[in-house]
């Protein structure tokens, strides 16, 4: 599940630059980074799950490094290395628990942020995002119940996480749910989204692992 899911969103992503190929687009929901980067960090989270460099585990360093090692590299060659790895690295993500999901909604993530960067939206209601989403989901409620907050995630598409008697529950489709709750929307966007409850208090639980809300507002 967690390898089909992984394997359609990069088929996409390289599909997407096969037709749109501008490499070097600014990526707004990763600041800082072109697309080619974000295909660097893609490539390069697999080829240091392959070799066992996961110390780190998806901080800014972590990412940088994998960027900064193909910088000089084209693009068409970073592809190649991303494929090259997948028949071993994906089968892995159905075995590897909460690390597998964590990566399907990191490739999920990452396709809508390249989809965004040049203008070609899409496959919002893939099973990437499903199964990111789920993973995303369970991490925000735990990051609320840090704050000492109950919170609930409701998903027109199906999920309903959290308890019934939360303080603060958010209402919206898969794909809006994946971009809100991994720092994709800004605060005042979150805000702006269908609650139920006391959304102040839910706030601080967007700021969780590597993620925080968007510094301006992002519009797909």
């Amino acid at each position: 599940m967690n390898a089909t899911a992984y394997a359609g969103a990069r088929e996409r992503i390289i599909s997407l630059l096969h037709d749109q190929p501008d490499e070097f687009a600014p990526v707004k929901t990763c600041p800082g980074w072109r697309v080619r980067d974000v295909v660097s960090h893609l490539t390069g989270g697999t080829d240091d799950a392959l070799s066992g460099n996961l110390e780190g585990l998806a901080s800014d360093e972590w990412t940088a490094a994998q960027v900064e090692r193909r910088q000089d590299t084209p693009l068409a060659m970073i592809i190649f290395e991303w494929v090259a790895n997948a028949p071993r690295f994906e089968p892995l993500l159905d075995i590897a628990g909460d690390l597998g999901q964590m990566a399907v909604a990191d490739i999920a993530s990452h396709e809508h942020d390249i989809r965004g960067a040049l203008g070609a939206p899409g496959a919002r209601d893939s099973d990437a995002v499903r199964i990111g989403l789920g993973w995303v989901a369970r991490n925000v409620i735990a990051s609320a119940k840090d704050h000492g907050v109950a919170m609930r995630i409701v998903s027109t598409d199906g999920l309903d996480l959290g308890p019934h008697d939360a303080d603060a529950t958010l209402i919206a489709n898969d794909f809006e749910l994946l971009r809100a709750l991994t720092g994709r929307r800004s605060v005042e966007q979150l805000r702006e989204m269908k609650w139920e409850g006391d959304v102040e208090r839910a706030l601080p639980a967007f700021t969780w692992f590597v993620l925080k809300p968007a510094a301006e507002p992002i519009y797909e």
